[in-house]
């Protein structure tokens, strides 16, 4: 029995020091759906003399920690693959749970605990201990990249937060075993008389650190007192570890209470604990100074490096450590920190993306420059870079110089010399600026580096790295003919030779302008350099990419053809071996965009592809809500619906895409169909979907199909929701403040919807927008589209103070500096020739000849189109006043004069004619009027019958029919015109219900039964579907043809 306890002590030992590859061979993860491997792995909590070899899984001795060149500036996002090194190195994540036997025969889980717990001192086994060793080293490690107490939004409790519960449980866990552990320990030791290292309890305290919930803070310093207080043989003394996990406990539980809660007598409380703490380990470390200081650096650094990175979101916690540490060393036998610690701190900063970081990361670097026992190397300069590099000031990269400049300074009295790499992380941030004489400048650098290169500086050769920063300087400057003249360079250069990432970026400059040809001629140039054995610049599905993106900004008409076959030449080299070239969601998403204007070659090449992500969906939504109509809108929502069944998840792009699709279908009930989807849309995000924000673009696209539905109320509709959106935003949503577009569409949804107040509401929208825009909120100046819808309100209503009113709001546009443009112009015109006041028609031409006048004097954007001339026209066919025909005929003959010399694009159209003839229609009068009347008339129709490039519709017959039934009286001549007239209407399949109406009201009974085959009894549905074939429009056609020449 003696033997096998014996055993068993020394198979413990063996296991306990077991070196790195054994312990990171046993991880596999726990049950419960908790995912235990998305964690970096725990720091090693060890002693000066008893160290856990496990610190080697972070930062392994004479590797990673002594080498400087694993923590250099990582390489901007130009090229990658030919830096030699990168601050944050990722490193293998080690140390989880993956032993087989362990996760069938004892999961992590209070049962577990309580069988260990029931097991009597002196018999745990060593396999006991092992998994004992291995939860204990699991469970301290989860959770340690949460934000808060709980992970969780800070206005959500975290007692009753889930997965705060769950940390708490976790850490609870991680205590019983430790103290089990211990028990056992002691006991063991009072029969071998040796002394136990403090690991489990540094696996308990790191445990509560990492739990971070109400509590915790207290629950880790309660576990260190116990250490500090029970230290005997059995128990030594707790080392850095332990005392570092406690402060970052009450460090963590300040910045909460006063970030998150708001509460600084807590926060300040709870500093006092972290300071308290820290004295502590200074005490202790003070009396292990007859270790070695070595050792004490290398646990600072571990400790620095795990902290940089599961808190990211406090850096201060990491620094203020460092400091502590290094102002109380100073006095000391060893310095307890190296060049190595600063640097660590300066890359906390920058991973943190705080706005303090570029300041924080400066006073390090300074007062490393300053201290006298340690100095500064290569990577505090490029991790000082590094924060710079994230910011978007427009000075970084002058700063970025300066600090090149002390380096160089520094140089001449012994310190490090600046290598490429710092000169690459300059060139890279004047390449980002984009500002004038960047690329200049980035020219300077690189000859600067050619220069040292030159008196011998090995380490500042330039590199292809550093061409491809000064190609893409040149390209966001000046253009692709800059930038391919640094890619020429390259190819004439005696050592160095151009890689992918150089053709590429040349490729993407003529993306972006969608210049199809120079984009695959660089590829073309790329292709041939790899056949030449420049393996560098072997073609990767990303520049097959970038001529894809090429094509799709092209807007060409074979751009989806062309597309196609580069994808297929893709898939061709991917089947002869090239793994590269294997097309992916991205590329044939780029394929689909290229068909954005073919939705359904877009949709067939949505099915072919095998990995659909949400970008897919919204690309072939997107391209279907551009169509318009109903079928279009039906695919639209259809893939909406499957996308979802795939369980791919919409964004809120994809959703206003389907929402866009029912808004320009036109379909009855549209706009309700556009309205449930926004309801769905807030239902999701209610539960919880943060990607489903509704936002104003979405209520605005739902406002505008309320404004195209034609249905009635939809113009209350579309203003409720904006009054909507409107108390959300003031309510304090800023994604749901509206915008002019907002304003305008509503403003169009009353001008649409016919109401007899159309125009006033209209109006007062108009004056919201107004004070707002006087009130500072540039968001919704008014501008001319949103007084013209307005004015179009007033046009549509009629009404005899309508057009006054109009006019009244193009004043009102001028005085506040928007300038009228032509579509307001038609539309007040319009407004004018609805009024039916006395004198309107006159007002009407007056605007008509001032536009002409201002086309005649060069200002092209005045130039009267066929609406200005047939909205004159109509004025006057809806006028009261004698002549009016004679007038109508004369504003269409300066139409045609006006287009002969230039000065209007378009000749009369069919709306121009009709207009004129409904003029002639209207005639009042004596017989002289009206025989003047009809002879312009049955000129305008003789003329139209002879043009073959201006078909008569049935608008155009009926009023011809209208003319004859009033202006001719009841003889043979009437008939003979009829009859004709008819014939003609019938051959051009142009008979509608009104055409039919008013031929039998105008004819004869005889003539009536001759033109309808015998019969006087015939119904309109009952006529040939020939005389009917053309007819497009309903049987209240006319008033949709009014519309077109408002």
């Amino acid at each position: 029995m003696l033997r096998c306890g014996m055993i068993y002590r020394v198979a413990f030992l063996l296991a306990f020091l077991a070196p790195p590859w054994i312990w990171c061979s046993l991880a596999k993860p726990a049950r419960s759906g908790v995912n235990l491997n998305r964690h970096p792995p725990s720091v090693a909590f060890v002693g000066h003399r008893h160290r856990n070899r496990c610190t080697k899984d972070i930062l392994p001795r004479g590797s990673a920690i002594n080498q400087p060149s694993c923590f250099a500036m990582a390489s901007p996002s130009v090229d990658t693959k030919n830096n030699s090194r990168s601050v944050y190195s990722k490193r293998k994540r080690r140390g989880v749970i993956n032993d087989p036997a362990y996760s069938k025969e004892h999961q992590i889980d209070k049962q577990f605990v309580d069988e260990m717990e029931n097991i009597p001192l002196g018999r745990l086994t060593k396999e006991n201990k092992r998994q004992m060793l291995l939860a204990l080293r699991q469970l301290s490690s989860i959770d340690q990249c949460g934000n808060g107490y709980s992970g969780e939004s800070s206005s959500v409790s975290f007692e009753s937060s889930s997965l705060a519960r769950q940390k708490r449980r976790y850490a609870c866990m991680v205590e019983c075993l430790s103290e089990r552990l211990l028990q056992e320990q002691a006991y063991e030791a009072t029969q071998s008389q040796r002394k136990n290292p403090p690991r489990t309890y540094n696996f308990a305290i790191k445990a509560w650190s990492n739990a971070n919930v109400r509590g915790s803070a207290e629950k880790a310093q309660n576990i260190l007192s116990k250490v500090v207080k029970s230290s005997n043989n059995s128990t030594p003394r707790p080392d850095i570890y332990s005392f570092a996990y406690c402060y970052a406990a009450w460090y963590r539980e300040a910045v909460f209470a006063s970030t998150n809660i708001g509460n600084s007598k807590a926060s300040s409380s709870a500093l006092l604990k972290a300071e308290e703490v820290l004295q502590a380990m200074k005490q202790s470390l003070i009396e292990e100074q007859s270790a070695s200081s070595a050792n004490t650096v290398e646990d600072v650094n571990s400790l620095l490096i795990l902290w940089s990175s599961i808190y990211a979101d406090t850096p201060d916690l990491v620094e203020k450590f460092l400091l502590f540490v290094e102002r109380n060393s100073r006095d000391a036998e060893y310095y307890w920190v190296n060049t190595q610690s600063y640097n660590l701190v300066i890359n906390a900063w920058g991973k943190s993306g705080s706005k303090d970081s570029i300041l924080r990361s400066e006073i390090l670097l300074r007062e490393l420059e300053s201290n006298p026992r340690i100095k500064p190397n290569v990577l505090s300069y490029s991790g000082v870079i590094t924060c710079m590099a994230k910011s978007k000031e427009s000075n970084m990269a002058k700063r970025a110089e300066a600090l090149l400049g002390r380096m160089e300074e520094r140089e001449e009295f012994g310190g490090e010399s600046p290598d490429n790499i710092i000169f690459n992380q300059i060139i890279n941030l004047y390449s980002k600026c984009g500002s004038k004489g960047s690329a200049l400048h980035c020219e300077e650098l690189l000859n600067r580096m050619l220069m040292l290169a030159a008196e011998g500086n090995s380490q500042v050769v330039p590199d292809v790295r550093t061409y491809n920063l000064v190609l893409s300087a040149w390209a966001n400057e000046h253009g692709p003919t800059e930038a391919e003249k640094v890619l020429e360079r390259l190819e004439n250069h005696e050592c160095l030779r151009p890689n992918a990432i150089t053709y590429i970026t040349c490729m993407d400059v003529y993306a972006r302008t969608g210049d199809v040809h120079n984009c695959l001629r660089v590829l073309s140039k790329m292709e041939k350099a790899f056949e030449r054995g420049n393996v560098d610049a072997k073609p990767t599905r990303r520049a097959y990419t970038s001529a894809l993106n090429a094509l799709s900004k092209s807007g060409r008409g074979d751009a989806g053809l062309r597309a196609e076959e580069l994808v297929q030449t893709m898939e061709r080299l991917y089947r002869q071996g090239n793994e590269d070239l294997q097309p992916d969601t991205t590329v044939y998403n780029v394929l689909i965009n290229c068909h954005k204007n073919s939705a359904t070659r877009a949709e067939k090449i949505l099915y072919k592809m095998g990995n659909r992500d949400v970008v897919s969906y919204s690309s072939v939504i997107n391209a279907y809500s551009k169509m318009g109509g109903v079928e279009a809108a039906k695919k639209a929502q259809a893939l909406l619906d499957e996308m979802q069944e795939q369980d791919v998840m919409p964004n809120t792009q994809v959703f206003n895409s389907a929402i866009t699709a029912w808004g320009r279908s036109g379909c009855k009930g549209a706009a309700s169909r556009a309205e449930g989807l926004l309801k769905q849309l807030e239902q999701r995000y209610e539960e919880g979907n943060k990607s489903l924000q509704p936002t104003a673009q979405v209520y605005t696209s739902v406002i505008s199909a309320w404004a195209k539905s034609d249905e009635p109320g939809s113009a209350l509709r579309a203003e409720i929701l904006l009054k909507l959106m409107r108390v959300m935003y003031k309510r304090g949503n800023e994604s749901m403040k509206p915008n002019a577009f907002t304003y305008t569409s509503c403003i169009n949804a009353w001008a649409r919807s016919g109401e007899n107040n159309a125009g006033e509401r209209a109006e007062a929208i108009l004056d919201q927008m107004i004070e707002l825009y006087k009130n500072g909120d540039e968001d919704v100046k008014p501008n001319v589209i949103s007084f013209t819808a307005a004015m179009d309100a007033y046009a549509r209503s009629g009404g005899r103070n309508a057009a006054a009113k109009a006019n009244n709001l193009l004043l009102k546009m001028e005085s506040i500096g928007v300038k009228p443009n032509l579509p307001a112009y038609n539309v007040l015109i319009a407004a004018w020739g609805n009024s039916q006041q006395q004198g309107a028609a006159k007002i009407a031409e007056n605007i008509l000849t001032k536009l002409e006048h201002q086309s005649e004097s060069g200002n092209i954007h005045m130039r009267p189109t066929v609406v200005s001339y047939s909205s004159v026209i109509n004025a006057w066919a809806k006028s009261t006043e004698s002549g009016k025909a004679r007038r109508a005929l004369a504003v269409l003959e300066r139409m045609k004069k006006m287009n002969a010399k230039g000065f209007v694009d378009a000749k009369p159209n069919i709306v121009s004619y009709t207009s004129c003839l409904n003029a002639c229609a209207t005639t009042y009068g004596d017989q002289e009027e009206k025989q003047e009347a009809f002879r312009i008339a049955y000129s305008l129709f003789k003329e139209l019958s002879d043009d073959e490039s201006i078909r008569p519709n049935h608008i155009t017959y009926l009023t011809f029919f209208r003319a004859i039934a009033k202006l001719v009286p009841r003889f043979e001549k009437r008939e003979s015109l009829l009859s004709t007239a008819f014939r003609l209407c019938s051959r051009d399949g142009q008979v509608d219900e009104n055409c039919f109406f008013h031929l039998k009201n105008a004819a004869s009974s005889e003539l009536f039964s001759e033109l309808m085959g015998g019969s006087n009894l015939i119904l309109y549905s009952d006529l040939p579907f020939e005389w009917k074939r053309n007819v497009s429009a309903t049987p209240r056609a006319r008033n949709h043809i009014r519309r077109q020449i408002h």
